[in-house]
């Protein structure tokens, strides 16, 4: 505290001495002003332009050259702030001129805002603490210079590092505020307070600091104790307090004059003190007045200085929440309201439907076939055939809720109205299976009879003639000649002859006379014997008389596969039963198959049996009364569609839909966000120097927080990755990993390149090398998205523009992503358009995790017009032609298992019939 008195002793003594005679510091000169700790604090905000900040290089150093510097003399060190503080080097860094004056032009300004108040807090907690090199009993100064007003308070702050020992002086430059000038520096302010109107003015100021810190005079020479001011004196010296204090009974030590405390001042809630000055302030929540003095409690609610979307309760002066109107709740932001849909939340106790009828209001109603309950609640099935609302003639079959059939009695039939019945005569609609006669029971009963000279057989249906002969019912005396069903004739053994009773026989030469009784040829043996013989195709009876035409049908000895035609004797022709026709092998059938050969006026599905057919209908679908056309059901109020938000009829079917924002997912039934498109993703990340390895970081955190956006596949989406600083460097190509997990771990193991920023040259290595197909990327012809993506975070060593235009020609969508000093004219010329949708910008590192969250709503929107791979199927297009192409298989399928079906059964009958 001591040498800082001294200090400020020789600085301001140099004001009232003007007589004392003093040497002036040259070229080679050092001012020998003793153990000195020096800060310089420079505004580098976007405000001050690039030449300007190169005037203040300048200043510094100038002053340097100057100074005695050492680690046991004088350390300087330098701060740069804007809307953040950077130690550019701290007062142990450098014990050497040189090492200075290059660190001080390697500087590169932060180009943000002006957080004045963040940076003398820094200055008094980090900049001269014993860390940094700040040593004990040696003078700390700190010298200011800024272009603007402060975007913080510095008041207090600046007031507290006073208190520390810190000697400020404010150096202000064109649009400085004076106020905060004085705010920040320390007494007397006509010493430490300089207002320039143009940057290449401050050496003058530079001058007038030389000459305070380097002048000597008779105090600075004697142990002269005065805490504030020494003013020699011939001989002699004077001790004086800074504006603000009082000397002490001791004439050397001064204390400072507290108007605040000594309650000498008017302000209504707070006192700021500052020596022999004050200021006045208000508590959170109120305003100083324009009398600087009392103050006003702040309704930001009444002021209409809020957010609230629906209503603000003011809750104190400064302070407020949110609420909404009723019927609604407040959204996680605390500020907008959303409707409250209590139907969607699941809180009512309606047994099958909730009706939203407004925000926070709701009915309860009932599926189709059930009724409201009079608690309004619950729901009953209505029973139709119970209740006698059918209309059915003989019988009402339940069917479920709200649905019945009718049917008929045993022996009826339903009519077309569905409603009444008829008979069945199967008689008369050939529906009996009788052989011969079919005689009407009753409705749908009958019974089966034969004609005359036959018999029914066991299975009541077919009948067998009757032979007399064989059932030795002909009264012959030799032979009984069947005729026919039920019919004979009797004749006599050879050598006989049939008596007038055509019943006895007389021995006769029949051959000579002719009566021999052969059919066809007679061949003489003997008297009274002959035998006989037949024509070709012929074979003689059992008789040895007539002859019989050999009908080889009957005898089954022919090779047809259905039925034989007798043509003549020994001669026969294959044909086939009826819905049969023959093959061209004249001897095998084919069944005749109506659907088929589309000869038949089914509107949908046609069932075929051979030679007929009936009509059916596609699942969703009805058949009409004509047996011919089909009406379309409606499908979302028949079957449980598990559609999440909304059911929509198709013909035959249905699909899901989503409300406006979600897209339907794999299961067809439930609604979410969207994944994001299947795309060839390259990033290009800045590893430059001025990143910095903690912000590198960061930016690989950015990196793997888009990677989990994405659909990571060999098939889906692909990402690679490219870091670049003064070289390129391929991190990993897209053709290397195949899932997000193995992307997010590769990406944490990237090293931090440093060096410069080369970001054209990294674009021609993402245009040549990154989207090739040898790196992985998929076939132009295959439509795949290529995207890049551009992060910076300061201005391009080397052109961008040839390499830039080439990638969007090429048809890359680019997107620009800049922190901190990235040039926005840059981004601007890297992002595709529109601009505003691929361009983000951020101030701070800190901040990049939203721009990856924005980053989402990009990527995510199915943009891939490519093959199979990149067909987006939630697309409403689609899901159509997907289910009308099921829909048609389905019916083909359906038609082919009926005709095989029916194929089946005419096979079973056959293999029943020849059993």
């Amino acid at each position: 505290m001591g040498n800082l008195r001294a200090l400020s002793c020789f600085i301001l003594l140099i004001l009232v001495v003007f007589t004392t005679a003093r040497p002036k510091s040259g070229p080679d000169q050092k001012c020998k002003s003793g153990p000195v700790d020096l800060v310089f604090l420079i505004d580098s905000s976007r405000s001050v332009r690039p030449h300007e900040f190169e005037t203040m290089r300048k200043f510094m150093i100038d002053i340097l050259n100057t100074l005695d510097i050492g680690l046991d003399s004088t350390r300087v060190g330098v701060v740069q702030y804007s809307s953040q503080v950077r130690n550019e080097f701290s007062l142990k860094t450098h014990s050497k001129l040189e090492n200075m004056v290059k660190a001080i032009n390697e500087i590169v300004p932060l180009a943000q805002g002006t957080m004045t108040g963040l940076a003398i807090r820094y200055l008094m907690n980090e900049a001269f603490s014993p860390g940094q090199g700040d040593r004990p009993k040696v003078s700390n100064v700190a010298v200011i210079v800024t272009d603007g007003r402060p975007q913080d308070r510095v008041a207090e702050v600046a007031t507290e590092a006073r208190e520390k020992g810190i000697e400020i002086y404010a150096v202000g430059v064109a649009r400085a505020d004076m106020t905060s000038l004085r705010a920040m520096a320390s007494p007397p302010f006509e010493d430490h307070v300089f207002l320039v109107e143009r940057f290449d003015l401050i050496h003058q100021f530079g001058l007038q600091f030389q000459d305070k810190l380097c002048g000597i005079d008779l105090c600075s020479e004697s142990e002269h104790g005065c805490e504030h001011l020494c003013e020699s004196t011939p001989g002699s010296y004077i001790c004086h307090c800074l504006p603000g204090y009082r000397l002490n009974a001791d004439g050397k030590t001064c204390s400072a004059i507290d108007l605040c405390a000594e309650g000498k001042h008017d302000c209504q809630q707070i006192c700021i003190s500052s020596p022999g000055s004050f200021t006045c302030d208000c508590n959170r929540g109120h305003q100083l007045n324009d009398d600087e003095k009392t103050c006003s409690p702040i309704d930001l609610c009444a002021e209409g200085k809020h957010d609230c979307q629906q209503v603000c309760v003011y809750m104190g002066p400064g302070f407020f929440t949110c609420d909404c109107n009723e019927g609604y709740r407040l959204n996680e932001d605390e500020k907008s309201c959303a409707p409250i849909d209590l139907c969607a939340e699941g809180k009512h106790d309606c047994e099958q439907v909730c009706v939203n009828m407004g925000p926070g209001i709701f009915t309860c109603d009932c599926n189709e076939g059930y009724r409201l309950n009079v608690d309004e609640k619950t729901c009953s099935p209505i029973d139709l055939c119970a209740e006698g609302k059918h209309g059915c003639e003989q019988v009402c079959v339940y069917s479920g809720p709200g649905v019945f059939t009718c049917d008929c009695n045993k022996g009826y039939r339903l009519n077309l109205d569905e409603k009444t019945c008829s008979p069945i005569d199967l008689c008369a609609e050939g529906k009996h299976g009788c052989e011969q006669v079919c005689v009407y029971m009753g409705p749908g009963v009958f019974t089966c009879e034969c004609n005359e000279g036959y018999r029914l057989n066991e299975d009541e249906k077919t009948c067998s003639p009757i032979d007399l002969c064989a059932e030795g019912k002909d009264g012959c005396e030799q032979v009984c000649v069947y005729m026919g069903p039920g019919v004979f004739r009797c004749e006599c053994t050879d050598g006989y002859r049939l008596n007038v009773d055509e019943k006895t026989c007389s021995p006769i030469d029949l051959c000579t006379e002719g009566k021999h009784g052969c059919e066809q040829v007679c061949v003489y043996v003997g008297p009274g014997i002959f035998t006989c013989e037949c024509n070709e195709g012929y074979r003689l009876n059992v008789d040895e008389k007539t002859c019989s035409p050999i009908d080889l049908c009957a005898e089954g000895k022919h090779d047809c596969e259905q039925v034989c035609v007798n043509m003549g004797p020994g001669i026969f022709t294959c044909d086939c039963n009826k819905g049969y026709r023959l093959n061209e092998d004249e001897k095998s059938c084919s069944a005749i198959d109506l659907c088929a050969e589309g000869k038949h006026d089914c509107e949908q599905i046609c069932v075929s049996a051979p030679g007929v057919f009936t009509c059916d209908c596609n699942k969703g679908f009805k058949l009409n009364r004509d047996k011919r056309t089909c009406t379309n059901m409606d499908m979302c109020n028949t079957v449980k569609h598990g559609c999440e938000y909304q059911c929509v009829n198709t013909p035959g079917s249905y699909h899901c839909i989503c409300p406006e924002g979600q897209l339907l997912q794999e299961d067809g039934k439930t609604c979410g966000t969207c994944k994001s498109s299947n795309i060839d993703l390259v990033l290009l990340i800045d590893g430059s120097k001025s990143v910095r390895p903690q912000n590198f970081e960061l930016v690989k955190k950015f990196v793997n927080q888009v990677v989990d956006s994405l659909d990571v596949s060999a098939r889906g989406t692909r990402v690679g990755l490219v870091q670049y600083s003064s070289r390129v460097r391929t991190e990993f190509p897209l053709s290397m990993y195949h899932t997000a997990e193995d992307i997010k771990a590769a990406v944490l193991k990237v090293d931090y390149m440093e060096k410069g920023t080369m970001t054209g040259l990294a674009l021609k290595h993402m245009l040549e090398n990154s989207f090739s197909e040898a790196e992985g990327a998929r076939p132009a012809s295959h439509n795949i998205p290529r995207v890049g993506l551009v992060f910076t975070d300061g201005r391009s060593q080397d052109d961008i523009s040839e390499y830039a235009k080439k990638a969007k020609e090429a048809g890359i969508t680019m997107y620009a992503v800049g922190v901190g000093k990235a040039v926005e004219d840059e981004l601007r010329e890297i992002a595709s358009e529109p601009v505003e949708k691929h361009f983000y910008y951020t101030t701070d590192f800190s901040a990049i995790n939203t721009i990856a969250e924005n980053l989402k709503l990009n990527v995510c929107p199915a943009e891939s017009q490519g093959e199979v791979e990149v067909k987006d199927p939630c697309a409403c297009e689609n899901l159509v032609e997907f289910q009308q192409a099921t829909m048609n298989s389905l019916d083909q399928l359906t038609q082919k298992l009926a005709s095989m079906a029916a194929r089946l059964e005419q096979l079973e009958n056959q293999l029943l019939s020849r059993k």
